[in-house]
């Protein structure tokens, strides 16, 4: 008998903002490390994955409100987003991914020859 069991993940509250040279994803990862951080871009799709600590190993839990379950959560990207230029930050348990345009894309002023 094959039994398939699929890990259960938290999806993290997050923003999304444009800004005139890209877009800005910030999401909620607390207990995550840097180190426990996983940021891939495979095709069209941005997937983050988010590895808690939990400190409450070897010890008898008596009252538990948070789970300790681990983020993962996915994004479409457009054609617009300069994928070699993407760069994310973690700080106080909030992810922030910065998304740049693509030069090509972005707005520019035309000079006009008199």
């Amino acid at each position: 008998m094959n039994t398939c069991t699929s890990k259960k993940f938290l999806r993290p509250a997050s923003t999304i903002v444009e800004k005139a040279d890209g877009y800005l994803i910030e999401a909620d990862m607390p207990g995550v490390t840097r180190e426990g951080l996983a940021i891939t871009v495979k095709d069209d799709t941005l997937t983050i994955t988010g590895r808690r600590t939990n400190p409450t190993t070897n010890v008898r839990v008596l009252h538990r409100e948070r789970t300790n379950l681990d983020y993962e959560r996915s994004f479409e990207l457009g054609r617009e987003i300069d994928r070699s230029r993407v760069s994310a930050r973690l700080d106080q348990g909030v992810l922030r991914i910065f998304l740049p345009k693509a030069e090509a894309l972005k707005p520019r002023r035309i000079e006009v020859a008199g």
